[in-house]
């Protein structure tokens, strides 16, 4: 009945041209489901649907869909304007969610993900996949509270052992936080590796409340993990940490909020030591060059293996945001990102203070990024 009902949504929307030009955000995207959804009722009653109403913003599910028999289905909505298939999910436990009053009233949840193709694959229509929700999340996500992770393209989810084998997500939205707290310890147990800094999300439940957990203090975590973080600040912030004075507040920011990752210097994290000899014997650089010059294989890597769900739109937006005002950096969200990345670091000649060895006299310079990012690995 539901399947029915999404495949013919699905069919109009990638049908429909014209949205391949109108739809840029997940907001339009939603309100176009929404209304072709409602458009049903009247258009194909033997799909017997009753109803179609939003949940309102901050919800979970995005639509409560009624069928004639009462029976009534979940219906997330999601979109990527980026071209991939993966998206953050929810929170696996609801906190910020306004549930419905009858957590029972789901029969069963599902995610509708539309996707954008970019130009270069040259298609012209929006392109649509939809699954049971506990089919469509492919891993546990923790920052302060676990999150679902969901990726559309993966055929099969390994998240079995939290649901059941056959059991679906709307049975376990209604357990209690001790019983999905409990699921999760041995979620993790089995699936995270051995010092992984997940292992630290492992909350005691107190009157079916969860307790707040500290943050990660970044140097606690291990040298792989500092490494992929740092990575990521790098190819989110270019324009915030290359310059004569770094700024941390949006690499901070970013840690807090997608890893709960914090620094007492984040400045340390990066520069520490002053300068230092890198390429020329003559010349010592920024401290923060060294570990841009150190990192560059890991940041390749992040850049074809984006590390999370929407890392891809982040990178956009923020590139778009920080170079609009340089008109040798123009930002293609049609190209992929390594391509894109590399353009911005031939492009973007910060201004940067080096130091002669031979006299120690300092010099403000337009720094040449594209040497310590494409070096050969040593």
């Amino acid at each position: 009945m539901i399947e029915e009902a999404l495949k013919v949504l699905s069919e109009k929307i990638h049908l429909d041209k014209e949205l391949f030009r109108t739809v840029q955000t997940g907001d339009d995207f939603e309100k176009i489901v929404l209304n072709k959804f409602q458009e049903l009722i009247t258009s194909k009653p033997e799909l017997n649907i009753k109803n179609v109403e939003h949940n309102g913003s901050h919800s979970f599910p995005d639509l409560k869909v009624t069928f004639t028999n009462d029976s009534i289905y979940g219906v997330e909505i999601k979109f990527s304007a980026s071209g991939n298939w993966k998206s953050k999910g929810n929170s696996v436990f609801e906190s910020l969610s306004n549930k419905e009053q009858d957590d029972n009233a789901y029969k069963e949840i599902y995610v509708f993900f539309g996707r954008k193709p970019k130009l270069k694959e040259d298609l012209c229509s929006l392109e649509v996949k939809f699954a049971p929700y506990g089919s469509s999340v492919d891993k546990i996500e923790v920052t302060h509270s676990p999150r679902f992770a969901i990726n559309m393209a993966k055929s099969k989810s390994n998240l079995s052992n939290l649901f059941g084998s056959d059991g679906t997500y709307a049975e376990f939205r209604i357990k209690s936080n001790q019983e999905k707290n409990d699921l999760l310890r041995e979620y993790f147990s089995k699936n995270i590796e051995e010092g992984s800094s997940d292992k630290w999300y492992l909350p005691k439940i107190s009157n079916e409340d969860i307790i707040n957990v500290e943050p990660i203090l970044f140097s606690t975590l291990s040298i792989p993990q500092q490494r992929r973080i740092l990575a990521e600040s790098f190819i989110l912030y270019p324009k915030d940490l290359f310059g004569k004075q770094a700024n941390y507040a949006r690499v901070a920011s970013h840690m807090i909020s997608e890893h709960f990752v914090y620094g007492t210097s984040l400045r340390d994290c990066f520069s520490a030591g002053g300068k230092i000899i890198i390429l020329e014997k003559e010349i010592k650089y920024p401290r923060i060059l060294m570990t841009f010059y150190t990192l560059a294989s890991t940041i390749k890597e992040l850049l074809l293996n984006p590390p999370y769900g929407n890392f891809e739109e982040e990178c956009f937006f923020i590139w778009e945001e920080s170079f609009n005002d340089n008109p040798t950096i123009i930002i293609d969200k049609n190209s992929d990102l390594a391509t894109t990345y590399q353009k911005i670091i031939s492009n973007f000649k910060p201004c940067m203070a080096i130091q002669s060895v031979e006299t120690d006299k300092k010099t403000d310079i337009n720094i040449d990024l594209t040497k310590f990012y494409f070096h050969k690995e040593e």
